[in-house]
């Protein structure tokens, strides 16, 4: 079969028992030409093949049945046939693997390294095999005809008899900076454990971004992964990783993309980057957007071409991927519950979403194409999303990742759920990330590492750990208190999973809880004085949620202090407390905008607010500076978040202060240097100094 492929100018590629069958007539076919190459081709791979770009140092094939040269990502030619021959004809006479390993990379590392051991193959055949299995490919058998005249030479051999062998299908576990992502393979109804192990690193130059990062995206067919990377510049753009490879290919034109999503014929990706929805053919060319989506939450796309999304926290649409005006696919209930994450059935109408405040308890919905305004609720208080594959729904229960069988012809479960991996990691104060992705036919890829616990540290300005306060926990939102004795944090109640605000007492280490409206609770704002606290609220029966205030004594109950119809995040007050700055998220054309709420800590809704930043792009974050004159706050104006300084309450221009990517400032006490993050989860340090009506920027 060989010869006659390599006859025609075909070289195979991926020669190994799998693709070898014997028909009942006792003749042999060769199968699964997907790898395969014309010997003269320059360019090896097209948009339909499986695997795709496949240029020098790319490595394709399996490994253990790779030759050396392929192995290497080297050019290769019909002698990696005759080495995957070799390699094969071992193990039928012997009942055992030529080159195996724990992982991938150890399988790889024997193929380049290891002599094969011939010492339990008959002593007839060694001659031959030694000619198949040449690491050099200049000493290797030239073609299947010599293979087959040293095969007739062999006459009768006797082979090694064994126990019959069992197969088992099983895909790979990878891990992301010493955090696992495994790969698990459903059959029918009967769950399969890994038995490989692959290490995925970081792209060179890049680092897998910390905390609320995209969920992965398997793609239906299960040969390969989307992920997010930060490169060396500050930039998270998409990389594609084919499971039969070691390398990953970055994708052009992903700059700050998230929520990446498949196409059904696994050529075509959905993404979401400067707030709007795009989609790009993965064998090439340019993103093309589709619609609006300033704070995008995921996406999912039909086999008719119909793209279901989260635009916004509100309700989802649905849009043509050949372009067209989305339109509303839910409705929105009385409690503005926020809408997220879809995920497509099989019959490609109905369609599974995530609904519920951003921490609070959540639920798994049911929309459908052929009713937009009808919905109903599969699975109260659920702690994530929820994809289907092969008869069974994924989905979180604290940490643990379950599977449970579901009828998606009756769309209603069939059994009880049974855990699939412990620990899985979830962002669950945030938007209920569960880090995992399923293929249709059934390939999972989860990242291990369970609840997103966080635990307040003391560092000094080297990285040096110095103490801990208070417990772990899902935490995000950290203000200190005037005093510096008292740390505000949004933490979500482990046993409800309800988001509120706690106080940790940094001297003594002890943690109250400030507030306990089974409504989401965030984002905590002192006033300068430290007696009172600001924060935001989805209680009120809206979909944005509005501005709350509690004295930091609890001494009374919390009061509404502005509501409007855009959602609200408020991040500092002025030293004097005259003015709150909050992000508001509303128009879709402007994205988040900073806007001001004048004398916040007087009669609530006696004043009204004032814009005082608005661009096409995202601004968030804002900071008054220590003596209130100046605003720091993060933009993606560039085509990434940066930090950025500007007079308050204006006029004048921004000043710059990140230079490779920066979110979250924050000022230094005596307003002598501006703190921010950097990608990679690198904390900066840049000098800023006021002189008049200027701010100069050091290093």
């Amino acid at each position: 079969a060989l010869e006659a492929a390599h006859e025609k100018g075909i070289i195979h590629r991926d020669l190994k028992p799998a693709n070898i069958k014997i028909r009942p007539d006792g003749s042999v076919k060769v199968l699964d030409f997907g790898l395969a190459k014309a010997a003269n081709e320059a360019v090896e791979y097209g948009p339909d093949s499986p695997t795709m770009l496949s240029i020098a140092g790319m490595i394709l094939g399996t490994a253990g049945y790779m030759a050396p040269e392929q192995a290497r990502g080297l050019a290769v030619d019909k002698r990696v046939d005759i080495w995957a021959f070799g390699v094969v004809l071992y193990e039928m006479l012997t009942a055992k693997r030529l080159f195996e390993g724990t992982t991938i990379t150890d399988s790889l590392a024997a193929v380049l390294t290891r002599e094969p051991d011939l010492t339990l193959t008959p002593e007839k055949t060694r001659r031959l095999l030694r000619r198949c299995l040449e690491k050099d490919p200049k000493k290797r058998l030239r073609d299947m005809s010599g293979v087959e005249l040293l095969l007739e030479d062999l006459g009768a051999v006797e082979v090694q008899r064994s126990k019959p062998m069992v197969w088992i299908v099983a895909a790979g576990v990878a891990t992301l900076v010493a955090v696992a992502l495994a790969f698990i393979h459903f059959r029918e109804k009967h769950l399969e454990m890994p038995l490989m192990r692959l290490t995925l690193s970081p792209p060179e130059k890049s680092s897998f971004p910390a905390g609320n990062a995209s969920p992965p995206a398997v793609s239906p067919d299960g040969r390969r992964v989307l992920f997010q990377a930060i490169s060396a510049e500050g930039k998270t753009q998409l990389w594609l990783r084919p499971l039969d490879s070691l390398t990953a290919q970055l994708l052009a034109g992903t700059d700050n993309a998230g929520f990446p999503f498949w196409s059904p014929d696994n050529k075509t990706i959905g993404f979401f980057a400067a707030g709007k929805l795009k989609t790009m053919d993965i064998s090439g060319g340019p993103a093309t957007a589709l619609a609006d989506a300033p704070a995008a939450r995921g996406g999912t796309w039909n086999q008719d071409g119909v793209i279901v999304f989260a635009p916004t926290p509100g309700g989802l649409r649905q849009i043509s991927a050949s372009g067209g005006t989305a339109r509303p696919v839910t409705r929105v209930d009385a409690k503005g519950a926020v809408q997220r994450l879809p995920w497509f059935l099989p019959d490609g109408r109905h369609f599974l979403y995530l609904a519920g405040g951003a921490g609070a308890a959540s639920n798994i919905r049911i929309g459908s194409l052929d009713s937009p305004q009808s919905d109903e609720t599969l699975l109260d208080a659920a702690d994530s999303f929820a994809l289907y594959a092969q008869g069974y729904l994924l989905f979180m229960r604290g940490s643990t990742l379950v599977a449970r069988p579901f009828d998606a012809r009756r769309l209603a479960f069939s059994g009880e759920a049974v855990p699939v991996a412990e620990p899985v990691q979830i962002n669950r104060g945030i938007n209920s990330l569960g880090e995992f992705s399923v293929s249709a036919n059934g390939v999972l890829v989860y990242q291990e590492g369970g609840l997103n616990d966080l635990r307040l540290t003391w560092l000094d300005r080297t990285g040096k750990r110095l103490a801990t306060v208070g417990d772990a926990g899902t935490m995000t939102n950290m203000q200190f208190s005037p005093d510096r004795r008292t740390v505000a944090v949004t933490a979500v109640d482990g046993s409800a999973g309800n988001a509120d605000i706690w106080l940790h007492d940094v001297l003594r280490g002890l943690r109250t809880r400030f507030t306990f409206d089974p409504a989401t609770d965030t984002s905590p704002v002192w006033s300068p004085d430290g007696r009172m606290i600001i924060f935001f609220s989805s209680r009120g029966g809206t979909s944005a949620g509005n501005l709350y205030r509690k004295p930091a004594d609890g001494s009374r109950d919390e009061e509404l202090l502005y509501a409007d119809n855009l959602q609200k995040i408020p991040t500092s007050l002025s030293p004097d407390g005259k003015y709150l700055a909050y992000r508001a998220q509303g128009d879709p054309k402007t994205g988040n905008d900073i806007w001001i709420l004048p004398d916040p800590l007087g009669t609530p809704g006696a004043s009204k607010p004032w814009l005082f930043m608005r661009t096409e792009f995202d601004e968030d974050i804002p900071r008054f500076s220590p003596d209130g004159h100046w605003m720091a706050y993060q933009s993606n104006e560039s085509g990434r978040n940066e930090v950025y300084v500007a007079p308050f309450p204006g006029p004048g221009g921004k000043r710059q202060v990140s230079t490779a990517g920066g979110t979250v400032a924050q000022w230094r006490a005596d307003g002598k240097e501006l703190f921010y993050v950097a990608p990679g989860a690198r904390l900066m340090a840049a000098e800023v100094n006021a002189k008049g009506g200027t701010l100069e920027v050091g290093k």
